[in-house]
Protein backbone atom coordinates (compact mmCIF):
# COMPACT_ATOMS: atom_id res chain seq x y z
CA UNK A 1 0.00 0.00 0.00
CA UNK A 2 1.37 3.39 -0.96
CA UNK A 3 0.79 6.38 1.25
CA UNK A 4 2.27 9.10 2.31
CA UNK A 5 4.39 9.09 6.03
CA UNK A 6 2.82 9.98 8.95
CA UNK A 7 3.94 9.23 12.58
CA UNK A 8 0.83 7.11 14.54
CA UNK A 9 -0.50 8.24 17.87
CA UNK A 10 -0.84 4.41 18.90
CA UNK A 11 0.75 1.79 16.32
CA UNK A 12 -0.61 -2.05 16.43
CA UNK A 13 2.33 -4.24 15.88
CA UNK A 14 1.36 -8.09 14.76
CA UNK A 15 4.55 -10.34 15.00
CA UNK A 16 5.75 -8.06 17.53
CA UNK A 17 8.53 -10.51 18.88
CA UNK A 18 10.53 -10.56 16.16
CA UNK A 19 13.84 -9.48 16.37
CA UNK A 20 13.34 -6.67 14.12
CA UNK A 21 9.56 -5.93 14.97
CA UNK A 22 10.72 -5.83 18.56
CA UNK A 23 13.06 -3.36 17.57
CA UNK A 24 11.02 -1.05 15.82
CA UNK A 25 8.36 -1.23 18.77
CA UNK A 26 11.26 0.17 20.72
CA UNK A 27 12.07 3.16 18.74
CA UNK A 28 8.21 3.93 17.84
CA UNK A 29 7.58 4.40 22.16
CA UNK A 30 10.96 6.22 22.55
CA UNK A 31 9.60 8.52 19.31
CA UNK A 32 6.50 9.40 21.68
CA UNK A 33 4.34 6.86 19.41
CA UNK A 34 1.71 4.35 22.17
CA UNK A 35 2.52 0.46 21.12
CA UNK A 36 0.77 -2.79 21.15
CA UNK A 37 1.55 -5.72 19.70
CA UNK A 38 0.59 -9.59 19.07
CA UNK A 39 2.99 -12.46 18.34
CA UNK A 40 1.70 -16.31 17.71
CA UNK A 41 3.84 -17.50 20.77
CA UNK A 42 5.57 -15.62 24.06
CA UNK A 43 9.61 -15.35 23.78
CA UNK A 44 12.48 -13.62 25.20
CA UNK A 45 11.67 -10.61 23.20
CA UNK A 46 8.20 -10.64 23.76
CA UNK A 47 8.82 -10.68 27.74
CA UNK A 48 11.69 -7.98 27.40
CA UNK A 49 8.72 -5.78 25.55
CA UNK A 50 7.00 -5.81 28.17
CA UNK A 51 9.72 -4.01 30.53
CA UNK A 52 9.08 -1.34 28.19
CA UNK A 53 5.55 -1.18 29.32
CA UNK A 54 4.14 -2.11 25.85
CA UNK A 55 1.35 -4.08 25.86
CA UNK A 56 1.82 -7.47 23.88
CA UNK A 57 -1.27 -9.74 23.54
CA UNK A 58 -0.09 -13.46 22.82
CA UNK A 59 -2.41 -15.11 20.25
CA UNK A 60 -3.68 -12.96 16.98
CA UNK A 61 -7.64 -12.04 17.49
CA UNK A 62 -9.27 -9.26 15.65
CA UNK A 63 -10.05 -7.82 19.55
CA UNK A 64 -6.09 -7.76 20.01
CA UNK A 65 -6.29 -4.10 18.31
CA UNK A 66 -7.27 -1.12 20.17
CA UNK A 67 -9.64 1.39 19.21
CA UNK A 68 -7.32 4.48 19.16
CA UNK A 69 -5.03 2.34 16.52
CA UNK A 70 -4.40 4.72 13.28
CA UNK A 71 -1.28 2.67 11.95
CA UNK A 72 -0.88 -1.46 11.51
CA UNK A 73 2.44 -2.60 10.78
CA UNK A 74 3.49 -6.05 10.39
CA UNK A 75 6.02 -8.58 9.73
CA UNK A 76 6.25 -9.73 6.19
CA UNK A 77 5.86 -13.40 7.76
CA UNK A 78 2.22 -12.24 8.69
CA UNK A 79 -0.34 -13.20 5.88
CA UNK A 80 -3.18 -11.18 5.06
CA UNK A 81 -5.59 -13.83 6.15
CA UNK A 82 -4.34 -12.87 9.58
CA UNK A 83 -7.38 -11.73 11.60
CA UNK A 84 -6.10 -9.00 13.04
CA UNK A 85 -5.32 -7.51 9.43
CA UNK A 86 -8.69 -8.47 8.23
CA UNK A 87 -9.91 -6.62 11.17
CA UNK A 88 -7.32 -3.17 10.00
CA UNK A 89 -8.77 -3.69 6.70
CA UNK A 90 -12.24 -3.72 7.76
CA UNK A 91 -11.44 -0.43 9.91
CA UNK A 92 -9.66 0.89 7.26
CA UNK A 93 -6.73 1.76 9.57
CA UNK A 94 -3.27 1.80 7.39
CA UNK A 95 -1.03 -1.28 7.22
CA UNK A 96 2.53 -1.17 6.67
CA UNK A 97 5.05 -4.31 6.90
CA UNK A 98 7.95 -2.86 9.40
CA UNK A 99 10.55 -2.14 6.27
CA UNK A 100 7.75 -0.15 4.71
CA UNK A 101 7.79 2.27 7.74
CA UNK A 102 10.85 2.36 8.15
CA UNK A 103 11.55 3.44 4.83
CA UNK A 104 9.36 6.25 5.13
CA UNK A 105 11.17 7.44 8.48
CA UNK A 106 14.74 7.98 7.03
CA UNK A 107 13.43 9.69 4.14
CA UNK A 108 14.23 12.54 5.98
CA UNK A 109 17.55 11.18 7.53
CA UNK A 110 20.44 9.84 6.37
CA UNK A 111 20.44 5.59 6.26
CA UNK A 112 23.60 3.37 6.15
CA UNK A 113 22.21 0.26 4.87
CA UNK A 114 24.65 -2.86 5.54
CA UNK A 115 23.34 -5.51 2.91
CA UNK A 116 24.70 -9.11 1.67
CA UNK A 117 23.99 -12.93 2.27
CA UNK A 118 26.28 -13.04 5.00
CA UNK A 119 27.99 -10.74 8.08
CA UNK A 120 25.30 -8.23 7.98
CA UNK A 121 24.41 -8.00 11.74
CA UNK A 122 28.00 -8.12 12.59
CA UNK A 123 28.90 -5.81 10.10
CA UNK A 124 26.26 -3.59 11.26
CA UNK A 125 26.53 -3.84 15.29
CA UNK A 126 30.69 -3.06 14.43
CA UNK A 127 29.28 0.04 12.30
CA UNK A 128 27.44 1.17 14.38
CA UNK A 129 29.96 0.79 17.26
CA UNK A 130 32.48 2.45 15.39
CA UNK A 131 30.40 5.49 14.50
CA UNK A 132 29.31 5.85 18.27
CA UNK A 133 33.07 5.56 19.58
CA UNK A 134 33.61 7.99 16.62
CA UNK A 135 31.51 10.75 18.30
CA UNK A 136 28.78 10.24 15.62
CA UNK A 137 25.96 8.77 17.24
CA UNK A 138 23.91 7.44 15.03
CA UNK A 139 20.62 5.50 15.63
CA UNK A 140 21.30 1.80 14.73
CA UNK A 141 18.92 -1.01 13.97
CA UNK A 142 20.62 -4.42 13.94
CA UNK A 143 18.94 -8.07 13.74
CA UNK A 144 20.55 -9.40 16.79
CA UNK A 145 21.05 -8.45 20.15
CA UNK A 146 24.04 -5.94 20.77
CA UNK A 147 25.92 -6.71 24.49
CA UNK A 148 26.70 -3.10 24.18
CA UNK A 149 23.17 -1.44 23.25
CA UNK A 150 21.35 -0.54 26.37
CA UNK A 151 18.34 -1.70 24.41
CA UNK A 152 19.83 -5.11 22.85
CA UNK A 153 18.78 -4.54 19.23
CA UNK A 154 18.39 -1.05 18.79
CA UNK A 155 20.89 2.45 19.90
CA UNK A 156 18.85 5.61 19.92
CA UNK A 157 21.52 8.16 18.83
CA UNK A 158 20.94 12.06 18.54
CA UNK A 159 22.33 12.61 14.72
CA UNK A 160 20.39 12.39 11.68
CA UNK A 161 22.09 9.17 10.81
CA UNK A 162 20.53 5.67 10.48
CA UNK A 163 22.20 2.59 10.34
CA UNK A 164 20.34 -0.43 9.10
CA UNK A 165 20.74 -4.19 8.68
CA UNK A 166 19.00 -4.22 5.27
CA UNK A 167 17.47 -7.17 4.39
CA UNK A 168 17.26 -8.75 1.20
CA UNK A 169 14.30 -11.44 2.06
CA UNK A 170 11.50 -10.19 -0.04
CA UNK A 171 13.39 -7.51 -1.24
CA UNK A 172 12.90 -5.12 2.11
CA UNK A 173 16.16 -3.32 1.37
CA UNK A 174 14.25 -1.71 -1.77
CA UNK A 175 12.25 0.74 0.74
CA UNK A 176 15.05 2.59 1.04
CA UNK A 177 16.98 5.13 -0.44
CA UNK A 178 20.53 5.35 1.40
CA UNK A 179 22.89 7.40 1.72
CA UNK A 180 25.40 4.81 1.95
CA UNK A 181 25.61 1.16 1.47
CA UNK A 182 27.91 -1.78 2.26
CA UNK A 183 27.70 -4.64 0.04
CA UNK A 184 29.24 -7.62 1.62
CA UNK A 185 28.89 -10.30 -0.19
CA UNK A 186 26.10 -11.76 -3.23
CA UNK A 187 25.15 -15.77 -2.72
CA UNK A 188 22.07 -17.64 -3.87
CA UNK A 189 19.57 -17.73 -0.62
CA UNK A 190 16.02 -17.01 -0.05
CA UNK A 191 15.20 -19.36 -2.77
CA UNK A 192 11.65 -19.02 -2.29
CA UNK A 193 11.41 -15.63 -3.47
CA UNK A 194 14.68 -15.62 -5.73
CA UNK A 195 14.15 -18.43 -8.09
CA UNK A 196 17.87 -17.63 -9.67
CA UNK A 197 21.03 -16.30 -8.80
CA UNK A 198 19.94 -13.51 -11.47
CA UNK A 199 17.03 -13.11 -9.74
CA UNK A 200 18.96 -11.88 -6.55
CA UNK A 201 21.84 -10.29 -8.97
CA UNK A 202 18.68 -7.77 -9.84
CA UNK A 203 17.89 -6.58 -6.84
CA UNK A 204 21.15 -5.86 -5.69
CA UNK A 205 21.31 -3.62 -8.64
CA UNK A 206 18.19 -1.69 -8.21
CA UNK A 207 19.57 -1.28 -4.92
CA UNK A 208 22.36 0.65 -6.33
CA UNK A 209 20.30 2.58 -8.28
CA UNK A 210 18.36 3.88 -5.04
CA UNK A 211 21.62 5.11 -3.49
CA UNK A 212 21.45 9.14 -3.26
CA UNK A 213 23.18 11.44 -5.11
CA UNK A 214 26.41 12.27 -3.73
CA UNK A 215 26.24 9.15 -0.99
CA UNK A 216 28.75 6.34 -0.93
CA UNK A 217 29.02 2.23 -2.02
CA UNK A 218 31.49 -0.06 -0.07
CA UNK A 219 32.13 -3.54 -1.43
CA UNK A 220 33.86 -6.42 -0.66
CA UNK A 221 36.65 -6.65 -3.69
CA UNK A 222 37.26 -10.63 -2.83
CA UNK A 223 33.53 -11.42 -4.30
CA UNK A 224 33.04 -11.96 -7.79
CA UNK A 225 29.76 -11.00 -8.00
CA UNK A 226 30.25 -8.10 -5.99
CA UNK A 227 32.42 -6.68 -8.28
CA UNK A 228 31.13 -7.74 -11.56
CA UNK A 229 27.86 -5.41 -10.51
CA UNK A 230 29.88 -2.54 -9.23
CA UNK A 231 31.75 -2.72 -12.60
CA UNK A 232 28.81 -2.71 -14.24
CA UNK A 233 27.09 -0.14 -12.24
CA UNK A 234 30.01 2.04 -11.91
CA UNK A 235 29.75 4.67 -14.83
CA UNK A 236 25.98 5.07 -13.50
CA UNK A 237 27.46 5.41 -9.72
CA UNK A 238 29.90 7.76 -10.61
CA UNK A 239 27.94 10.08 -12.67
CA UNK A 240 25.95 10.62 -9.11
CA UNK A 241 29.19 11.55 -7.74
CA UNK A 242 28.63 8.48 -5.63
CA UNK A 243 31.97 7.10 -4.16
CA UNK A 244 32.98 3.65 -4.34
CA UNK A 245 35.61 2.10 -2.09
CA UNK A 246 36.46 -1.33 -2.14
CA UNK A 247 38.07 -3.99 0.85
CA UNK A 248 39.63 -7.30 0.85
CA UNK A 249 41.96 -9.56 0.88
CA UNK A 250 43.41 -8.60 -2.88
CA UNK A 251 45.95 -6.24 -4.25
CA UNK A 252 43.06 -4.27 -6.13
CA UNK A 253 41.40 -3.43 -3.04
CA UNK A 254 41.55 0.16 -1.53
CA UNK A 255 41.90 -1.13 2.15
CA UNK A 256 43.73 -4.32 1.90
CA UNK A 257 43.78 -6.88 4.65
CA UNK A 258 47.77 -8.14 4.17
CA UNK A 259 47.69 -10.85 6.99
CA UNK A 260 45.30 -12.40 9.31
CA UNK A 261 46.94 -14.43 12.10
CA UNK A 262 44.86 -17.03 14.14
CA UNK A 263 45.61 -17.07 17.87
CA UNK A 264 43.89 -18.55 20.87
CA UNK A 265 40.77 -16.67 21.47
CA UNK A 266 40.95 -14.25 18.74
CA UNK A 267 43.25 -13.44 15.93
CA UNK A 268 45.20 -10.30 14.55
CA UNK A 269 44.93 -8.70 10.70
CA UNK A 270 47.34 -6.03 9.17
CA UNK A 271 45.06 -3.57 6.85
CA UNK A 272 47.16 -1.39 4.18
CA UNK A 273 45.35 1.65 3.61
CA UNK A 274 45.27 3.46 0.33
CA UNK A 275 48.47 5.47 1.12
CA UNK A 276 49.98 2.36 1.57
CA UNK A 277 50.26 2.88 5.26
CA UNK A 278 49.85 -0.90 7.32
CA UNK A 279 48.48 -0.58 10.68
CA UNK A 280 47.72 -4.08 13.11
CA UNK A 281 44.54 -4.37 14.81
CA UNK A 282 43.06 -7.33 17.32
CA UNK A 283 39.80 -8.57 16.84
CA UNK A 284 38.02 -11.18 20.02
CA UNK A 285 36.09 -12.43 17.45
CA UNK A 286 37.25 -15.71 14.89
CA UNK A 287 37.42 -16.38 11.24
CA UNK A 288 38.27 -14.91 7.90
CA UNK A 289 34.74 -13.71 7.58
CA UNK A 290 34.81 -11.65 10.96
CA UNK A 291 37.74 -10.24 9.84
CA UNK A 292 35.97 -9.20 6.36
CA UNK A 293 33.02 -7.77 8.73
CA UNK A 294 35.21 -5.42 10.56
CA UNK A 295 37.28 -4.11 7.42
CA UNK A 296 33.63 -3.39 5.69
CA UNK A 297 32.57 -1.41 8.62
CA UNK A 298 35.26 0.49 9.43
CA UNK A 299 35.89 1.66 5.76
CA UNK A 300 32.65 3.65 6.19
CA UNK A 301 33.54 4.74 9.59
CA UNK A 302 36.95 6.12 7.93
CA UNK A 303 35.04 7.77 5.15
CA UNK A 304 32.82 9.41 7.42
CA UNK A 305 35.86 10.52 9.57
CA UNK A 306 36.48 8.12 12.38
CA UNK A 307 39.99 7.67 13.79
CA UNK A 308 42.63 4.75 13.60
CA UNK A 309 42.10 5.54 17.92
CA UNK A 310 38.61 5.41 18.06
CA UNK A 311 38.43 2.15 15.61
CA UNK A 312 40.87 0.15 17.14
CA UNK A 313 39.26 0.96 21.27
CA UNK A 314 36.33 -0.41 19.43
CA UNK A 315 37.70 -3.84 18.21
CA UNK A 316 39.59 -4.50 21.31
CA UNK A 317 36.06 -4.19 23.13
CA UNK A 318 33.91 -6.03 21.04
CA UNK A 319 33.33 -9.60 22.25
CA UNK A 320 30.42 -10.52 19.55
CA UNK A 321 26.85 -10.50 19.08
CA UNK A 322 23.33 -12.79 20.07
CA UNK A 323 23.73 -16.16 18.12
CA UNK A 324 26.63 -15.43 16.02
CA UNK A 325 29.31 -17.09 17.06
CA UNK A 326 28.37 -16.45 20.83
CA UNK A 327 29.56 -18.38 23.32
CA UNK A 328 27.06 -19.36 26.17
CA UNK A 329 28.44 -21.88 28.79
CA UNK A 330 32.28 -22.41 29.08
CA UNK A 331 32.87 -24.73 32.53
CA UNK A 332 33.90 -28.35 32.65
CA UNK A 333 36.32 -28.05 30.12
CA UNK A 334 33.35 -28.00 27.78
CA UNK A 335 32.26 -24.90 25.48
CA UNK A 336 29.16 -24.26 24.33
CA UNK A 337 28.51 -21.58 20.88
CA UNK A 338 25.33 -20.46 19.91
CA UNK A 339 25.19 -19.19 16.35
CA UNK A 340 22.67 -18.14 13.82
CA UNK A 341 24.12 -19.81 10.61
CA UNK A 342 22.03 -22.09 8.06
CA UNK A 343 23.76 -21.05 4.38
CA UNK A 344 26.20 -23.86 3.38
CA UNK A 345 28.86 -20.86 3.00
CA UNK A 346 27.87 -19.70 6.73
CA UNK A 347 28.36 -23.25 7.95
CA UNK A 348 32.02 -23.66 6.48
CA UNK A 349 33.26 -20.32 7.94
CA UNK A 350 32.25 -20.73 11.19
CA UNK A 351 33.52 -24.79 11.58
CA UNK A 352 36.88 -22.65 10.15
CA UNK A 353 36.65 -20.33 12.63
CA UNK A 354 36.28 -22.74 15.50
CA UNK A 355 39.10 -24.72 14.39
CA UNK A 356 41.25 -21.46 14.62
CA UNK A 357 39.38 -20.32 17.57
CA UNK A 358 39.49 -23.38 19.57
CA UNK A 359 43.11 -25.50 18.20
CA UNK A 360 43.31 -29.03 18.97
CA UNK A 361 39.72 -29.10 20.54
CA UNK A 362 37.01 -31.73 19.18
CA UNK A 363 34.34 -29.58 17.49
CA UNK A 364 30.67 -31.36 17.93
CA UNK A 365 27.99 -29.48 15.52
CA UNK A 366 24.65 -29.99 16.19
CA UNK A 367 22.45 -28.28 12.76
CA UNK A 368 18.94 -27.42 12.52
CA UNK A 369 18.49 -26.58 8.52
CA UNK A 370 15.88 -23.39 7.88
CA UNK A 371 13.23 -23.90 5.92
CA UNK A 372 12.49 -27.00 3.82
CA UNK A 373 12.94 -24.77 0.14
CA UNK A 374 16.19 -23.59 0.77
CA UNK A 375 17.46 -26.95 2.41
CA UNK A 376 16.02 -28.64 -0.92
CA UNK A 377 17.64 -26.05 -3.36
CA UNK A 378 21.27 -26.06 -1.25
CA UNK A 379 21.42 -30.00 -0.82
CA UNK A 380 24.41 -30.82 -2.79
CA UNK A 381 26.28 -27.26 -1.01
CA UNK A 382 25.07 -28.43 2.61
CA UNK A 383 26.40 -31.83 2.11
CA UNK A 384 30.20 -30.81 2.34
CA UNK A 385 30.20 -27.60 4.33
CA UNK A 386 30.05 -30.16 7.57
CA UNK A 387 33.20 -31.31 6.58
CA UNK A 388 35.10 -29.78 9.41
CA UNK A 389 33.13 -31.25 11.89
CA UNK A 390 34.39 -33.53 14.18
CA UNK A 391 30.83 -34.98 14.91
CA UNK A 392 27.75 -34.12 13.41
CA UNK A 393 24.27 -33.87 14.56
CA UNK A 394 21.43 -33.22 12.37
CA UNK A 395 18.02 -31.81 13.42
CA UNK A 396 14.95 -31.81 11.88
CA UNK A 397 14.36 -29.09 9.41
CA UNK A 398 12.76 -26.10 11.01
CA UNK A 399 9.43 -25.14 9.34
CA UNK A 400 9.26 -21.88 8.09
CA UNK A 401 4.98 -21.07 9.02
CA UNK A 402 3.64 -19.31 5.26
CA UNK A 403 7.14 -19.97 3.26
CA UNK A 404 6.89 -24.02 2.73
CA UNK A 405 5.15 -25.20 -0.12
CA UNK A 406 3.75 -28.82 0.18
CA UNK A 407 6.20 -29.88 -2.57
CA UNK A 408 9.09 -29.16 -0.60
CA UNK A 409 8.01 -31.39 2.43
CA UNK A 410 9.42 -34.39 0.55
CA UNK A 411 13.08 -33.07 2.27
CA UNK A 412 14.21 -34.56 5.50
CA UNK A 413 17.47 -34.04 7.79
CA UNK A 414 17.45 -37.51 7.61
CA UNK A 415 18.30 -36.88 3.52
CA UNK A 416 21.09 -34.81 4.54
CA UNK A 417 22.32 -37.83 6.66
CA UNK A 418 22.40 -40.51 4.54
CA UNK A 419 24.20 -37.99 1.65
CA UNK A 420 27.14 -37.12 4.55
CA UNK A 421 27.39 -40.71 5.79
CA UNK A 422 27.83 -41.59 1.75
CA UNK A 423 30.47 -38.85 1.76
CA UNK A 424 32.40 -39.36 4.55
CA UNK A 425 32.25 -43.58 3.31
CA UNK A 426 33.79 -41.94 0.09
CA UNK A 427 36.54 -39.65 1.87
CA UNK A 428 37.32 -42.30 4.05
CA UNK A 429 36.48 -40.51 7.55
CA UNK A 430 34.59 -42.14 10.26
CA UNK A 431 32.36 -39.62 12.87
CA UNK A 432 29.74 -39.80 14.56
CA UNK A 433 26.63 -38.66 12.42
CA UNK A 434 23.49 -38.08 14.01
CA UNK A 435 20.15 -37.59 13.59
CA UNK A 436 16.80 -35.78 15.62
CA UNK A 437 13.31 -35.58 14.93
CA UNK A 438 13.68 -32.29 17.34
CA UNK A 439 15.70 -29.77 19.73
CA UNK A 440 14.53 -31.84 22.61
CA UNK A 441 15.81 -35.34 20.96
CA UNK A 442 19.25 -33.18 19.84
CA UNK A 443 19.72 -32.03 23.90
CA UNK A 444 19.63 -35.74 25.00
CA UNK A 445 21.81 -36.66 22.43
CA UNK A 446 24.52 -33.84 23.02
CA UNK A 447 24.29 -34.88 26.85
CA UNK A 448 25.45 -38.04 25.92
CA UNK A 449 28.56 -37.19 23.43
CA UNK A 450 30.24 -34.21 25.30
CA UNK A 451 33.54 -35.09 26.28
CA UNK A 452 36.31 -33.06 27.81
CA UNK A 453 37.69 -30.26 25.71
CA UNK A 454 34.62 -30.82 23.22
CA UNK A 455 33.46 -27.28 21.58
CA UNK A 456 29.34 -27.87 20.96
CA UNK A 457 28.58 -25.49 18.58
CA UNK A 458 24.47 -25.13 18.11
CA UNK A 459 23.45 -23.81 14.89
CA UNK A 460 20.44 -23.01 12.68
CA UNK A 461 17.83 -19.86 12.40
CA UNK A 462 14.77 -21.60 14.07
CA UNK A 463 14.34 -22.68 17.66
CA UNK A 464 17.36 -24.89 18.10
CA UNK A 465 18.98 -22.03 19.98
CA UNK A 466 16.90 -22.61 22.93
CA UNK A 467 18.66 -25.55 23.99
CA UNK A 468 22.41 -24.23 24.18
CA UNK A 469 22.37 -23.21 27.49
CA UNK A 470 21.07 -26.38 28.18
CA UNK A 471 23.87 -28.83 26.63
CA UNK A 472 25.92 -29.18 30.15
CA UNK A 473 22.62 -29.69 32.74
CA UNK A 474 23.14 -33.07 34.91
Amino acid sequence: MAMDFFMPTHAHLIGIGGIGMSGLAKLLQKSGVRVSGSDVAASELTDALRKYSIDVKIGHDAENIPEETDLIIYSSAVPETNPERAEARKRGIPQLTNFQFLGRWTETKHPILVCGTHGKSTTTALTGLLLIQGGIDPTVIVGSQVPDFKDGNIYFGTSDLVVIEGDEYAKHFLEFEPSAVILNNIELDHTDVFPDLESLIRAFRELLLKVRHGGLVVANADDARVQTLIGEERGRLESRQIKIKTFGFGSHADLQIADCLPKPQGQTFALRDETGLLTRYSLHIPGRMNVMNAVAAMTLAQYLGVSPQAIRETFDRFKGIWRRFEIVLDRGQVTVVSDYGHHPTAVAATLDAAHSFFPGRRIVLCFQPHHHNRTKQLFADFIPSFDKADALLLTEIYDVAGRDAAEDQNVSSRDLQEAVLHRDEERGIKRLVEYASDPKEALNLLKRWRKPNDVVIVMGAGDIYKIAVHVLDA
